[in-house]
């Protein structure tokens, strides 16, 4: 192998490292919200809708509590695959926290994010990860944000997407929210 197919090589890899989470796969969060920016920005000259999904995982920190680390990282492995599952390729998925993935859908409405977000529960709640013939049990909460004027940057609409999942989380965990937008009167 030449040098320069070697370094070309090591640059793709070197890419892969400082652009996805390693534990999941998916994007990490900087490369995440670079990635949506772009994506907005696209949005606002096209005039095109979009939809961001906040995906809180309930209870994990009893799973890592009770099960350990190395259990709570197979059902972050499992998720992460299961959102991956089921979202589009022009969709962008990527974990910003602990326990926490966003879903960025390019020209999708509320109903197509509600949608989504629904069969996106379901199929989590439908995980099964047997450790040590232990079953563990995973649900989600999760916020659903859609485009409006006020919506310039990423950071915006994902406030709004994790308020809705907070929302989700107060009214009994393992549910879909969505958050009307409050009107602002002028004056």
């Amino acid at each position: 192998m030449s040098y320069f197919s070697r370094m070309r090589d090591y640059n793709v890899q070197l890419q892969e490292l400082a652009t996805h989470d390693a534990l999941t796969g998916v994007l990490n969060a900087r490369a995440y919200y670079a990635d949506c920016q772009q994506l907005i920005q696209l949005s606002q000259r096209s005039n095109q809708l979009f939809a961001v999904l906040f995906v809180d995982l309930d209870h994990f920190k009893n799973i890592n509590d009770t099960h350990g680390h190395a259990a709570g990282d197979e059902v972050l492995r499992v998720v992460a695959q299961t959102l991956q599952q089921h979202v589009r390729r022009s969709d962008v998925l990527g974990r910003i926290g602990g326990e926490e993935f966003s879903i960025f859908l390019p020209d999708t409405d509320l109903e197509g994010a509600l949608q989504l977000a629904e069969n996106l529960r379901h199929s989590i709640e439908s995980i099964d990860v047997v450790l040590a013939d232990v079953h563990l049990k995973i649900t989600a909460s999760i916020g659903v944000a859609i485009k409006t004027y006020q919506h310039q940057t990423i950071k915006t609409i994902q406030q709004q997407a994790d308020e809705a999942m907070y929302q989700a989380k107060k009214e009994g965990r393992n549910r879909v929210s969505y958050l009307q937008e409050r009107s602002n009167p002028i004056g």
